[in-house]
Order: C-alpha cells, then structure tokens, then sequence
C-alpha cells in the first residue's frame, strides 16, 4: 500500500442489526458503496499478446483518471471475534493484530527473509509474508510483537487450545457469495485459514501458456469474459450474470476459444467448501449504490479448535471492517464494541465516546425479519499504516497505558480520529 494512498473519505458508516435463535447467531450490515464492479476479482488477462494478472485495485477505487490500470479487487465486511481470551483486544481491537513487518506496509518483511524464518519460512509454514498476528505469539511481555520472535509451534498449540485466537470470518463479494457461503480464518501466529476447505482456489497459469481453466463455452460465450468491456462500465449484473469461475462451470484452458485481446478469466476459481471453513453462510446484494449482507453460523460448531463458541446471555468483543476495491490495509476498521447475545454488555469504552459501544443481539424464534429489529450505526475508520509498535513504542504518550491495558482505541483516537492518519 502507498504511504500516500487513502480513500476519499476517512470515514465509513456501517449499519448493523444483530439477532439469534437458540441455535444460530445472524448479522445484518448495510453500507454505502456508489460504485459498482465490486463482485470482480484477481483477473487473468490476455493483452499485447501474453497473460498477465490484473489484482487489485479496481479501476473505480483509484485516485487518478488513468485510461489504463492493471486491477480488480472484491468488496468485503468481515468481524474480528473474541471471547475474552486474548488480552488487549477489548481494548485495542483489530490495532492489536497489525504490526510492523506484515505485508502491504512500508516496513513489509521481504519474501526472502520470511523464508529463512524457521516458523514462516520454507523449513516452517512455507509463507511467504508476515500477515495479521497478535503480539501473545511472540515471545516477550504480552504486548511484545516483534515476528521474528514468536513462539515454538507447541506454545502456539497450547496457547490456541486455551482459545488465545481471535476468530475472523468474512464475506467476500466474489471469492465466497456466489456459493451462499462466507469464508472463516482465525489469528494466532498468522492469519489462518479455518480447517477444511475454503470456497476459492487458486489456478495455475503461465504468461504464454495462459491459464489452466477457463469457462465452459456453453456457460460463458469464448470461455472468457471481455476485458474492454467491462472496463468501459458493461459490467455484470452482480447476483444475475456470471462472473465467476466455478470448478462445476470450468474446463481445461483452449487457446483456440479463449486466447483472443481482452479475454479476461478469474484466477481464483470456486469450490464448494466443507469442515470448519463451511462454518458460516453469507449472501450479498449490491442495489441503488449500496451493499446489503447477511451472515449467519451455529452457535456451537464442530470445530471449536478454530472457532469462538457462542451461547444465549455470552458478552464478545466484537469489531468489523470493510473493503472496498482493495485488499491489505486499505479499509474501514472499527474500534472495539462489546456484543451481549440477549444481554446489556458493561464495557469502559463507552467513558469515551457519545455513541454506543454496547451492542445487544435480539433473540428471536427463527429467522430474523430484519424490519423488527433494532440496528446500530457503527462509525469506520481508515486506520493508515498507524501499527501495534506505534502505540506501545516508549515514545507513545500514553505507551504505559497501553501496555498495562489501562486505556482504549475510544479514548485514544475517537475525539479525533483524523490523528490515526496524521501518526504516520
């Protein structure tokens, strides 16, 4: 990400209404995003005669008025979740997982430095980047976070088994809602994938030979859609036309039907998932320059090893995010907010704002109707490249009570939240 890039505005607002049944919990959100092609993802694209890869950011996302870009980028929300487990969340929320060193920031950590690491690298998790973590991986006082110190795997394993993880689904606008499903992940060490399998893969493709699939004629005419177009505003209808590439749809790579200007695949073809990455179910509607999302989950999973268990009267910390057009750090990010599943949460956060930061689910008999429920209005903000080290480097003024736990993202920054991009 550019230290210079931000979006147009520093502000998102995030409409939300929370219910559950005795059996399942249900979230509804509600945002603004005037621009459309949200559901496009990571394209492979056939131009001046070889295939090259067009990721993010999306056309509509950037600043400038170019003719030409080389990206497109799923619309995302997604929730960190925790039960209390993971000391500072209820404080510091999603600041907690971001650290010097993760990918997408100036101080990246290069490919090749995470694969001499013995726990990242090609002897350990074979990563090739330093993604989302909390500081209790690494070695140290609770709130040391340097990656190159975390923890043996058996400390990790223990640690994981004692429910130190904040559990991380999301729904992704093409990589997840055309199957109805979202996608789950959990942070410890790294940002995991949930156990089983998730709803997207990934194909192989070369420059020359191109891709390995592409769609099936009888679905997508040329096996491929048109790059021109698309870019000219001809989008697909998100929900209605096909956009992408499922494995049921797929067939082998036909440079005879499909190697032709501007034929444009998707490089992360979808599978439906199973195990504890199946865990939630999503659908999205993008109508009149806004998103409408709905997920839901069982209360109790079969897979309590990666997932946050829930029960009727339980109190969550609970903070959403979301993406638009981009991956990484460029997103919306709320600060902490206590969730009570039936209950009125008690949370010190609210000394420091005029909103709420208690969020009470509505129990209902079954399904939600969503016009019976009440909602709240959650404030989202662009957090820059502001990191985990900056608040708890000794230059902080407030360093001391950020360690000791003593003080919250509300107090620190929402009276002015315009400073987290001004700390740079």
């Amino acid at each position: 990400m550019s230290r210079d890039w931000y979006p147009k505005t520093a502000r998102k607002n995030l409409h939300t209404k929370i219910a559950y049944t005795d059996r399942r919990i249900y979230v509804r959100f509600r945002w603004a995003q005037p621009d459309p092609g949200g559901w496009i993802h990571d394209m492979l694209v056939y131009r001046d005669g070889r295939w090259q890869q067009f990721a993010d950011p999306s056309p509509w996302v950037t600043s400038d008025d170019r003719d030409d870009h080389t990206g497109f980028y799923e619309d995302r929300v997604s929730f960190l979740l925790d039960d209390g487990s993971v000391t500072g969340f209820e404080e510091f929320g999603g600041w907690l997982t971001a650290h010097s060193g993760i990918r997408s920031l100036p101080s990246a950590v290069s490919a090749t430095d995470v694969d001499g690491h013995g726990h990242f690298g090609s002897d350990g998790l074979g990563k090739s980047d330093v993604r989302k973590f909390i500081p209790q991986a690494c070695a140290g006082e609770w709130w040391e976070n340097d990656w190159k110190t975390v923890r043996p795997q058996g400390e990790l394993d223990q640690l994981k088994a004692d429910g130190v993880f904040l559990d991380l689904p999301m729904w992704r606008a093409h990589r997840s809602d055309p199957l109805g499903y979202g996608t789950d992940h959990h942070v410890l060490d790294y940002r995991h994938g949930d156990q089983g399998r998730n709803t997207y893969t990934s194909q192989s493709w070369d420059p020359k030979a191109g891709p390995e699939y592409m769609w099936d004629p009888a679905v997508v005419a040329d096996g491929a859609l048109d790059y021109g177009s698309i870019r000219a505003g001809d989008i697909p209808e998100q929900g209605v036309d096909t956009y992408a590439l499922e494995l049921d749809d797929a067939v082998p790579f036909d440079p005879a039907v499909a190697e032709w200007e501007g034929a444009m695949i998707p490089r992360r073809p979808l599978q439906q998932p199973r195990g504890s990455a199946a865990d939630w179910r999503a659908t999205g509607t993008w109508a009149d320059g806004e998103w409408t999302v709905e997920m839901w989950r069982e209360l109790t999973t079969d897979h309590p090893a990666d997932t946050k268990q829930l029960e009727p009267g339980g109190v969550y910390t609970w903070t959403p995010a979301v993406h638009h057009g981009a991956g990484t750090r460029w997103h919306w990010v709320g600060y902490p907010y206590k969730l009570g599943l039936g209950v009125e949460p008690d949370y010190v956060g609210d000394r420091h704002t005029a909103g709420t930061t208690e969020l009470v689910a509505t129990h209902v008999e079954d399904r939600p109707d969503w016009r019976e429920i009440d909602g709240y209005t959650i404030p989202l903000v662009f957090p820059g490249i502001l990191v985990w080290d900056d608040l708890v480097a000794s230059s902080h003024p407030k360093s001391d009570e950020i360690r000791n736990a003593e003080v919250t993202m509300w107090e620190l920054y929402e009276n002015d939240p315009e400073s987290i991009l001004r700390r740079r």
